[in-house]
């Protein structure tokens, strides 16, 4: 055998300046996200409203059920019935302190 190293033919051969693997390594996509994580996530992310003039932080899910109180409160049939059953589901689990109840006189009206 001569001392010669075989390689590649030269059309086989990498050009100069060219990647050994130019299209990479294949990527991995990305593990799929439950609906229920999804709308946790969503549900939970801190929001910044308006108030009255004033800035108030409260997660979306609060916003959400203080919007369908509103509306209840308000005379919308469907929104009456979405905000009991919200309320069924959550029986046991009040959020303990102090509840505010704003009450205008269209409310008391009802």
């Amino acid at each position: 055998m001569s001392g010669k190293r075989r390689g590649p033919p030269e059309g086989g051969q990498f050009k100069k300046g060219q990647s050994g693997n130019p299209g990479g390594y294949l990527k991995k996509s990305p593990a799929p996200v439950s609906a229920d994580y999804l709308f946790r996530k969503i549900a939970y992310e801190t929001i910044l409203l308006d108030s009255s003039g004033k800035s108030v932080k409260m997660s979306r899910l609060e916003a959400v059920v203080r919007q369908v109180h509103i509306m209840a409160l308000n005379g919308k049939p469907g929104a009456e019935r979405l905000f009991h059953k919200i309320r069924r589901q959550f029986r046991s689990n009040a959020a303990p302190g102090e509840f505010i109840l704003v009450v205008t006189e269209n409310d008391m009206k009802l």
